[in-house]
């Protein structure tokens, strides 16, 4: 996540349609950090005809507009798909991944199974440990799983440094403390070249900005009680204990509503609204970084294990905010945590989600769609579902702990498929989401 020191551009206002718009709707404790690698794909192909209750699921993958044209998106060169288009379309009904769906039905049931007595980290136990956390093992069963918040090495838990800033990523600048390992959630940390230079505690909670925006404390008082002028919209610098970052709709001296400016607020003249100010086109082409610390990287596919995507280490309930503009294709809600000392197969893929289709395509290869995932979330954002359209910037979903999680985290998936198909995950169809990251 991107700071004060480095923003990024970002969309905070639909300024014309994005390429690929659906006429759909629109749109803290701190926790131990670490994920599953995924064993098995997120079913996008089929109906789950045998669930009938239990948790809120669906995945429609929605074809986009042709970029041609839009100055919010580069040309294309991919053929006309509209021929095709339709194979990317269902209206999918799917329950709970288990076993029914596992890629390699011979995976064990026990991490341990076939390990050595001893402790194992995750990452070395077959696929099915969960890679940041030491197994102890005893005849091939799992005795104890202990979750490693900085990581498992070489039969060991990586030690956590003493300064919560020494795991600020994204350069120097002010983070909550859940987002930092080791940091009080309660805390806002101002980050210098690794080191904590201040501290400051919130009363009322630490707020999680976009990337580009710097993380704040929420004021103890609302905003909107010093608004002045009427009910109207204002900037957090004219309003006492107001967010600079932010742009308040104030009503009867409450705040209504709130827009977070990724690219700064601008304050107009008496009688003229304030407003987020515009960013140059070209901005939502490009994914933005997720909050957080990263706890385990991209390594499948040829690149030494079979982690599909990165995991972010955040606080349980951080927003995450849209990296891309596109359309909600597919979420679930409603699966608890199934840790439960290492994970079972049925375990392995019960997580809550959500799936966005690029507005367009692949930044990498314009002939093809993109589609991103963030996994074990623990809600959608306000008016967020399948066929809303997002901005890049805009809240999606808020972090969560569900499936085979030791702890709360956000997994970033980014999957390219040619134009038309639509998307699954835990295949080598994903991609590193660090080649897709805005610069």
């Amino acid at each position: 996540m991107a700071r004060s020191t480095a923003l990024l551009p970002v969309l905070a206002v639909t300024i014309m349609l994005a390429c690929g718009e659906s006429a759909g709707p629109s749109g803290l404790s701190a926790g131990t950090i670490t994920s599953a690698s995924l064993a098995t794909s997120e079913s996008s192909g089929a109906s789950d005809s045998g669930s009938t209750a239990g948790p809120t699921t669906s995945d429609s993958a929605a074809t986009a507009a042709p970029c041609d044209g839009l100055t919010l998106c580069p040309p294309t060169t991919a053929p006309d798909d509209s021929t095709s288009s339709h194979s990317s379309t269902d209206a999918t009904t799917q329950g709970p991944l288990t076993t029914g769906t596992t890629t390699d039905p011979n995976t064990p049931a026990d991490p341990c199974d076939g390990a050595g007595d001893g402790a194992h980290c995750g990452s070395e136990l077959d696929g099915l440990g969960e890679h940041n956390s030491l197994y102890q093992c005893s005849g091939g069963l799992t005795q104890s799983a202990t979750p490693c918040p900085a990581g498992c090495e070489a039969g060991a838990c990586k030690p956590i440094a003493q300064d919560p800033c020494a795991s600020a990523m994204s350069g120097n600048g002010l983070y909550c403390g859940g987002t930092l390992m080791g940091g009080d959630a309660t805390v806002l940390y101002n980050c210098q070249d690794g080191v904590t230079a201040a501290q400051t505690v919130c009363n009322a909670g630490c707020k999680v900005n976009p990337p580009g925006v710097a993380d704040a404390c929420n004021p103890e008082v609302d905003p909107c009680q010093g608004a002045m002028s009427g009910d109207g919209l204002y900037c957090g610098q004219s309003l006492p204990a107001g967010d600079p970052n932010d742009l308040y709709d104030c009503a009867g001296g409450e705040t209504v509503g709130k827009t977070v400016c990724p690219d700064g607020c601008q304050v107009n003249p008496p009688g003229v609204p304030d407003a987020c100010k515009a960013v140059p086109n070209g901005g939502e082409y490009c994914l933005q970084v997720p909050p957080g610390v990263v706890t385990q990287a991209f390594s499948a596919c040829g690149n030494g294990g079979s982690h599909h995507g990165i995991d972010y280490g955040v606080a349980l309930g951080t927003p995450i905010y849209a990296g891309i503009a596109g359309t909600v294709v597919g979420q679930q809600l409603g699966l608890p945590n199934c840790y439960d000392n290492g994970c079972s197969m049925q375990c392995w893929n019960a997580f809550n989600y959500v799936k966005l289709k690029s507005d367009c395509g692949d930044p990498n290869d314009p002939a093809s769609d993109l589609f991103v995932y963030y996994l074990h979330i623990d809600g959608l954002g306000p008016g967020i579902q399948n066929g809303s359209h997002v901005d890049q910037g805009q809240l999606v979903a808020y972090s969560g702990n569900s499936g085979c999680s030791s702890g709360p985290h956000i997994h970033l998936e980014t999957v390219r498929v040619p134009k038309g198909q639509n998307a699954s995950l835990n295949t080598c169809s994903s991609e590193d989401p660090l080649g897709d990251f805005c610069p």
